[in-house]
């Protein structure tokens, strides 16, 4: 099944939560967003937030711990011989170095005032 999120030109005259919502075509229409203002996300798709059968957890901040944000990524048509070979731990840990350097850089940025001028 096909996903869609809103396009970035789209997002500021919707609520904020539209933002990093990603949806079925029906969940937009049912919403009255107009087809122009979405666009098809890749298979493989980053969503914000961790959801459990009674919530969907999204971040957090404490004092003494800072701030934690919570992602899923989906692959949707991965086999379940991909999957035990994906998440080996050498494998997963190549993907984490790959999203920390991106998350650092991303953070560098917003601290300097220059992340909200960046493409999704």
């Amino acid at each position: 099944m096909k996903n869609y999120r809103l396009k970035k030109e789209a997002y500021p005259f919707f609520k904020e939560h539209l933002a990093t919502t990603i949806e079925s075509w029906d969940f937009w229409k049912d919403h009255n967003v107009h087809e122009d203002a979405i666009e098809e996300v890749e298979e493989v798709n980053i969503v914000y937030g961790h959801r459990n059968n009674s919530s969907n957890h999204k971040a957090g901040w404490r004092e003494k711990e800072g701030t934690h944000f919570h992602f899923t990524i989906n692959y949707p048509s991965m086999k379940y011989q991909e999957y035990d070979k994906f998440s080996n731990g050498q494998v997963i840990r190549a993907l984490m170095d790959k999203f920390q350097r991106v998350a650092n850089q991303f953070y560098q940025d917003f601290a300097n005032g220059e992340a909200q001028n960046q493409q999704p």
